[in-house]
């Protein structure tokens, strides 16, 4: 599973896309990603992408994409396709080659911690 931070810009992600290349005939250049929630909503939350490929090999894939717009945490799907484009973000244009790769990812929202102090004997006294 893929772990993210929520409205996060220049996040690094590993994937094993070239296990999904196999299956297409055609050579692609590029990626499309798109995250999507579809819980708790009517429409859903998503947002697609063509992330920066850092490295693409036999072993993985590492991609650097983005959360802004997905403020909210929890379980989304996502799906990367191979295409032919720097800048095509729909799943049904010609320059997609095909689906790659589909999986869950989480996006965390950040901990916090609250420092609770004991109390002393000095800071408490039974004649106030």
């Amino acid at each position: 599973m893929i772990k993210l931070q929520p409205d996060t810009a220049n996040q690094t992600a590993y994937f094993t896309l070239d296990e999904g290349r196999q299956y297409f005939a055609d050579t692609f250049t590029h990626y499309l990603l798109i995250i999507k929630r579809e819980e708790n909503s009517a429409f859903g939350q998503d947002l697609a992408q063509v992330p920066t490929i850092v490295e693409d090999n036999a072993r993985y894939t590492q991609l650097t994409l983005t959360t802004v717009g997905l403020d909210s945490g929890g379980f989304y799907e996502y799906k990367v396709y191979g295409q032919n484009s720097s800048s095509n973000l729909d799943p049904t244009d010609e320059v997609v080659v095909g689906l790659v790769e589909r999986g869950t990812v989480l996006i965390e929202t950040p901990t916090i911690f609250v420092n609770v102090t004991a109390n002393t004997a000095d800071d408490y006294r039974a004649d106030q």
